[in-house]
């Protein structure tokens, strides 16, 4: 009789274990089904971040800014040479609106076409 219920104890813990294996397999399988959920999400916002970067990089604004940094550099760097050169301060602010309408002229006229 001890021999019979002894074997159902280690049937009864099999089942256990079993049982504990197939939770923690179902478990692992929801884990891994959430990283696969995951990986796609930033693969979406990865395509999503560089459309965002071209957009940014073929916007008008970001085009016009840059090119009006570059009009008041070429001003300040014509404006230092003038001095270097030793101009007189009366013919620096035409000299330099001159410029600066004509940067003004050179840069519009690339945004139109």
């Amino acid at each position: 009789m001890k021999l019979f219920n002894w074997s159902n104890k280690k049937d009864q813990q099999d089942k256990e274990i079993q049982t504990q294996v197939d939770f923690l397999q179902a478990e692992n399988d929801q884990l891994l089904d959430q990283v696969e959920s995951l990986k796609l999400d930033i693969s979406e916002a990865r395509s999503e971040n560089e459309h965002l970067k071209e957009a940014l990089n073929r916007s008008t604004f970001r085009q016009g800014l840059i090119k009006m940094t570059i009009g008041m550099g070429i001003l300040i760097v014509s404006y230092a040479l003038l001095v270097l050169v030793g101009e007189r301060n009366t013919n620096l602010p035409w000299l330099l609106l001159i410029e600066a309408v004509f940067l003004f002229l050179m840069l519009n006229r690339g945004e139109s076409k």
